[in-house]
């Protein structure tokens, strides 16, 4: 197939038209309703699609199929998992340490004196992940001149959590988990831990939905993953079963992607939710109906199910390759079967993405709802928001006095509702509102002693957690 040939013609006018075909309608009205926010800078579609489709077919006709090394069928991560490990492809470099969900993201019995720091959203903007760390204590200021591998946990036994939405919005998407893995790694060797929840952009790149993604991100997905692959697998051929629609972003993200391929890898390690001492954590919010397994039985805490079973439905959907259905030699006959593959593997993920990871703008699931958060730097404008937290906080566990959330970005952090819902997100990223970092920091009382509660600041300070409760439209 030449580059000018009748077949690319319609098919890139096929994928331009056909676009919206490949998603749910839940999918579509979260991009339609997406258009409306006035924020929201978003490159054409049409256009990237047809830069993409032509780029791609351009090239397949010169790729040789001899130099193929995998069956058509298998997944694209062994490409992945050749030497060099220090190489910013290397799957090695995307792996957490095991959750053991029921156990790891359940612990309501801390130590006395358990350090806990948590930050919002970071959206591919390494400088600012690099200023919460720095803000929350637990990495050495020196390693920062060096790259992200050899970044150094300072930070001893913290408890260390990030509520979710790394993805979009901005360049360094990958930096930004490589630096978190690390860090990982390095918590858990002296006692430490780093948790990392999932966001609603998580949610949408795993389904295939890349409104959202920085230009500048797409090309960090391209050189460190689609680059690499064409190279191993000696084709590019891998990429049109995409259908254009930002092939290694899509690879990597999808559920049983590169990052999602067992083996500790990191989407298999992230957590809708978890409870650590007093708290529990969350991208969006938590609503009792959310842990109707607990609700059901109240006295019996060995059988609690709820913030477990949702992040056991959560790996359960991400490691699983839904649409059966890789092409990676590119063997189609005609445009309808490249449009058909593509929009078969978008269906699938989205129609059995599970309840805690869906929804949408204006939705309630774990993810995306904002009753506690909206608006910002004021309390909640859901009058019923108190009698819901209450009645969550009751069926998360016993003594649960706050939830922390990212999703709604805040001019600083706060507390709403009597200092027990805290909106962390602060917008951060250049790609939402260039805010400026800060970090939330937890030393649990043990069983007797009261929680200390604090904001930490770049330039070193620590605010008594009370300075920053939001009462009657007033932020103190």
């Amino acid at each position: 197939m030449s580059p000018s040939s009748p077949l690319l013609s319609l098919l890139v006018a096929a994928m331009s038209s056909s676009a919206s075909a490949f998603l749910s309608p839940l999918a579509r009205h979260v991009i339609a309703s997406s258009r409306r926010m006035h924020h929201i800078q978003r490159p054409s579609q049409t256009a990237t699609t047809r830069a993409a489709t032509t780029r791609l077919f351009s090239f397949f006709e010169s790729s040789s199929r001899d130099k193929i090394l995998l069956d058509p069928k298998t997944p694209l991560h062994p490409l992945l998992n050749t030497p060099p490990t220090s190489d910013p492809s290397h799957l090695s470099q995307y792996t957490l340490p095991y959750i053991e969900i029921g156990k790891d993201d359940y612990r309501p019995n801390l130590p006395k004196g358990q350090r806990i720091v948590a930050f919002g959203d970071v959206h591919g903007d390494i400088p600012a992940l690099h200023k919460f760390l720095l803000a929350a204590g637990v990495i050495d200021p020196a390693s920062l001149e060096q790259q992200p591998q050899q970044i150094k946990w300072t930070g001893g036994d913290t408890i260390l959590i990030q509520t979710g939405d790394i993805l979009d919005r901005g360049a360094k998407e990958l930096e930004c988990f490589r630096t978190l893995c690390t860090l990982a790694h390095q918590a858990e060797e002296v006692g430490g831990k780093v948790y990392v929840l999932y966001g609603n952009h998580e949610s949408l790149n795993a389904a295939g939905l890349f409104q959202y993604a920085d230009p500048e991100g797409n090309v960090e997905f391209e050189q460190t993953f689609g680059k690499r692959l064409d190279e191993n697998f000696g084709s590019n051929r891998w990429r049109l079963q995409f259908g254009g629609n930002e092939p290694a972003r899509w690879a990597a993200c999808e559920p049983g992607g590169l990052l999602a391929n067992g083996g500790g890898s990191m989407m298999e390690n992230m957590m809708v939710s978890c409870l650590l001492g007093r708290t529990v954590f969350v991208h969006g919010g938590l609503r009792a109906e959310h842990l109707v397994d607990r609700i059901a039985n109240p006295q019996d805490v060995n059988s609690y199910e709820g913030i477990s079973k949702m992040n056991r439905e959560a790996r359960d959907w991400i490691m699983m390759h839904h649409h059966g259905d890789n092409n990676n030699w590119g063997e189609y006959s005609t445009v309808e079967e490249v449009i058909n593959s593509a929009q078969h593997r978008a269906r699938t993920a989205s129609k059995s993405m599970p309840d805690c990871l869906g929804g949408g703008i204006g939705a309630s699931s774990p993810v995306w709802m904002r009753d506690y958060s909206q608006p910002n730097d004021a309390p909640p404008k859901n009058r019923g928001a108190k009698d819901l937290l209450d009645k969550t906080l009751e069926a998360v566990g016993e003594d649960v006095q706050r939830i922390v959330m990212g999703h709604t970005p805040q001019m600083k952090i706060n507390s709403a509702l009597g200092g027990r819902a805290w909106r962390i997100d602060v917008g951060a990223s250049q790609g939402v509102m260039g805010g400026t970092p800060e970090v939330l920091e937890i030393i649990h009382g043990g069983e007797d002693g009261e929680d200390k509660v604090s904001v930490l600041t770049v330039d070193g300070k620590s605010i008594d957690g009370k300075d920053r409760a939001v009462v009657d439209n007033v932020l103190f």
